[in-house]
């Protein structure tokens, strides 16, 4: 799953999933809050995997909020006879969706997010910026220097 795909949000909160994407998405998809403003779409082995991790790494009362929270919020993925998603208020207000929003694809999940927070992200991801990400990702940086005697 890969690539970006602006799509018109209906007034009642339906999109309509990118065919290109959507044929990734299993049955039993969820939709949840992300990091960034963002709605993700987690296929259910995502899912599952993404929590179980969480849940080895954190414990007692955060483990507890995080989970309480990012559950409350979260809703099985049911696309209606166009293939469309309803997303509800709540969620469309997290991230900031209004009347487009995009579809990123990321290798093993979606995510969603308001058009404008990607136009604002995307004008300020200058071919400089994108290298010094790609270098901090990739651990390409420059070698770091040595202090000599």
């Amino acid at each position: 799953m890969v690539g970006s795909y602006r799509h018109g949000v209906d007034a009642k909160g339906r999109v309509a999933i990118p065919a290109k994407l959507r044929g990734s998405l299993p049955e039993g998809s969820v939709l949840a809050r992300g990091n960034d403003r963002r709605l993700v779409i987690w296929p259910p082995e995502e899912w599952e995997e993404m929590r179980r991790r969480i849940r080895a790494d954190l414990r007692g009362p955060e483990l507890r909020s995080w989970e309480r929270y990012h559950s409350a919020n979260a809703r099985a993925v049911d696309l209606d006879a166009q293939g469309r998603l309803l997303i509800d208020a709540e969620n469309r207000r997290y991230a900031e969706i209004t009347d487009r929003c995009v579809f990123v694809g990321l290798g093993n999940r979606v995510e969603l997010v308001g058009e404008a927070i990607w136009d604002a992200e995307e004008a300020a991801m200058t071919p400089e910026r994108f290298t010094e990400l790609y270098d901090i990702a990739t651990g390409a940086g420059p070698a770091a220097s040595t202090p000599t005697a």
